[in-house]
């Protein structure tokens, strides 16, 4: 079981995934039910998971201060005295937690060497040894409503006065993307082009028949900017889930040393005589060859593997001479790899 449980709204993992990247570079095991699937057992694995954690973690976002599930997790912890409520945008608490002081990484930028980082993993170790919390902010006090009308009236006045409109689109703002690996960020635009490049539109095909989340990444990495770029960032990887699925991997290197000797009868019984080394030692390389190659095909077909690779490090041959005649064996060593199909957990996306 994890240390620490993360509440959040689905919307929100492309940055949740910031802070769960970070605490577990802190040290903390983390759980969230990104990438997990629903099931028959999905309330049962939540509840185990919620009751076995040091510290239950509530994202306060836009979205998730009014979702009902969010909240139910988050009176849990609170309840019983582990709740570390964070926002990571510049809204109040929901009704029930506005006396419990929050931690803000509403500017928090990733970077796990900012002091505010740093207030924010002070606050889940106190919270986890039971000890009380500092540094944090204090709760929001709800302005009276004519007081926050105020500001808009004055600007609508000040913007008509002058005859002065000014439209702003979302789209050409700058955005931040978020390496799900290893939470890194990096910024790129909105403003996407219309159409995608004949390379762009061939990955995104690709990438759409595998829906392997590493393979949307490894598209965003190489189109930022591209006309899907938004739409996976947005729409796709916040909402992969895991699956098993059958894969192909090389096996391990298996092999040994191997004595093989010169073949001394024909397959008709009649005797084979070597009249210098050179015959009598390829004799013996070849013996070896058969032998260790019919035996990896036969482990391969054991374990219904494909693509068997055989390689031989050859040893000099020892030989003697009698009468003429000549007889060799080497001592070889032989390594044997194939491919075998087994289950692979990946996460899926769309």
């Amino acid at each position: 079981m994890a240390d620490i449980f993360i509440s959040y709204k689905k919307e929100d993992a492309g940055r949740v995934v910031r802070i769960v990247e970070g605490l577990r570079k802190e040290g903390f095991s983390v759980w969230w039910d990104h990438g997990i699937a629903p099931g028959s057992s999905w309330d049962q694995t939540i509840q185990t998971e919620l009751e076995a954690s040091k510290l239950v973690i509530a994202v306060w976002s836009e979205l998730s201060v009014s979702a009902p599930w969010v909240k139910e997790e988050a009176g849990y912890g609170k309840a019983r005295g582990k709740l570390l409520p964070v926002r990571i945008d510049d809204v109040e608490p929901p009704l029930g937690f506005g006396l419990i002081q929050m931690a803000d990484l509403s500017h928090w930028d990733g970077d796990i060497e900012d002091a505010t980082w740093d207030h924010f993993i002070e606050a889940a170790r106190a919270v986890i040894a039971g000890e009380p919390v500092k540094g944090l902010e204090k709760p929001l006090r709800k302005k009276n409503r004519w007081m926050k009308m105020l500001p808009i009236a004055a600007l609508v006045t000040l913007v008509a006065g002058a005859g002065l409109y000014a439209l702003i689109k979302l789209d050409s703002i700058a955005g931040v993307s978020v390496d799900y690996d290893n939470g890194a960020t990096s910024e790129y635009s909105r403003n996407t082009p219309a159409k995608p490049s004949a390379a762009e539109e061939a990955m995104f095909t690709k990438v759409n028949e595998t829906r392997l989340k590493s393979d949307y990444q490894d598209f965003l990495r190489s189109f930022p900017n591209g006309a899907y770029a938004r739409k996976v960032r947005e729409e796709i990887l916040p909402l992969c889930q895991g699956e098993m699925r059958p894969v192909w991997q090389r096996q391990q290197p298996l092999g040994q040393q191997q004595v093989s000797v010169s073949l001394l009868e024909a397959p008709d019984g009649s005797p084979i005589i070597y009249h210098n080394k050179d015959e009598a030692c390829a004799s013996a390389k070849k013996e070896y060859q058969s032998q260790v190659d019919f035996q990896c095909r036969s482990l391969m077909q054991a374990q219904k593997g494909r693509e068997p690779e055989l390689n031989i490090a050859w040893a000099d041959c020892e030989c003697t001479e009698n009468q003429g005649q000549w007889w060799c064996k080497t001592l070889s060593t032989y390594s044997c790899t194939y491919e075998f199909e087994s289950q692979k957990y990946v996460e899926v996306c769309g």
